[in-house]
């Protein structure tokens, strides 16, 4: 279980990112379409965490980059 804190550790961003990038990945076997949207929900929540740390995400290589 992760501290409240001030400020978002980069390791959890980069937790965050690697979640993005299994969820991106992840197309084998059948879903839901209830079970799509949560996950499409759970990906963007994910990326707004990432965003509002002021970061992007690079998709070809999965990097974190510093937003300008």
């Amino acid at each position: 279980m992760s501290t409240l804190a001030n400020r978002t550790d980069k390791k959890f961003l980069l937790t965050a990112l690697r979640a993005i990038r299994e969820l991106d990945r992840a197309n084998i076997g059948d879903i839901t379409k209830e079970d799509h949207a949560d996950m499409c929900a759970a990906r963007n929540h994910l990326l707004s965490v990432i965003q509002s740390n002021g970061y992007q995400v690079n998709y070809d290589s999965y990097r974190l980059i510093k937003a300008s």
